[in-house]
C-alpha cells in the first residue's frame, strides 16, 4: 500500500505543482495517508508572508478540478490544503537541501541511540544520498540516512501585521 500511496502523491504533485507555483505559492509536499477511517490527500503550501485560510481556500479551488480530471484515487478521500507549518518533516532531498541552504535548525530522531542519544539538533552542513552531516553546537556529526527515523526543520512564523504594529509601538 505504501507504494500505491507514494505513486498517488507523486502523480498529484506532478499535476498541480505548476498551477500552485503560477499562483504565487510554493508546493512543499503532497502526501496520501490514512487517518482514522479516512484517506487524506494533503497538499502543503507555503509563501514568504505565510499562509492564511484564504490561501488554502484559493489553492483548493485551483487544484480540485485538476485532481478530479486526473482521478488518481479509487477510494473515497478527503482533500486538505494546508500551510506547511513551522515544524516541517524533511521527507525529500529537496527539503533537506532547503534546510541546508537556509541554515535552518533541524531535529533528527534516530531508530537506535548513537553515543547514548536518539535525538540530535543542529544545522545540516552537507548531505549526500547516504549521509547527513549535522553541526551540533560546533561538533559535526555524520548520520546515515537509514539510521534516521524522522527529521524536522523548525521555521520561524512570519510576523503578522498586528505583531509588527505592536512591536513598532513598543519601540516608540
Amino acid at each position: 500500500m505504501a507504494d500505491k500511496k507514494t505513486n498517488i502523491a507523486a502523480k498529484v504533485r506532478a499535476a498541480v505543482e505548476a498551477v500552485i507555483t503560477d499562483a504565487g505559492y510554493s508546493l512543499w509536499d503532497v502526501s496520501y495517508y490514512k487517518e482514522g477511517p479516512e484517506m487524506i490527500l494533503e497538499i502543503s503550501i507555503d509563501k514568504e508572508e505565510g499562509i492564511s485560510i484564504n490561501d488554502c481556500s484559493a489553492v483548493t479551488r485551483l487544484v480540485e478540478p485538476i485532481i478530479d480530471e486526473l482521478d488518481p484515487i479509487e477510494e473515497s478521500y478527503c482533500l486538505q490544503v494546508a500551510s506547511a507549518g513551522t515544524v516541517r518533516p524533511l521527507n525529500k532531498d529537496e527539503h533537506i537541501e532547503f534546510a541546508c541552504n537556509g541554515e535552518l535548525t533541524v531535529n533528527i530522531g534516530l531508530y537506535v541511540a548513537v553515543d547514548g542519544s536518539k535525538e540530535y539538533s543542529g544545522v545540516i552542513v552537507s548531505y549526500d544520498d547516504d549521509y547527513i552531516n549535522l553541526d551540533c553546537e560546533g561538533t559535526v556529526r555524520k548520520f546515515e540516512k537509514k539510521q534516521i527515523a524522522k527529521i524536522n526543520a523548525e521555521f520561524e512564523a512570519p510576523a503578522s501585521e498586528e505583531d509588527t504594529n505592536t512591536k513598532e509601538k513598543e519601540d516608540e
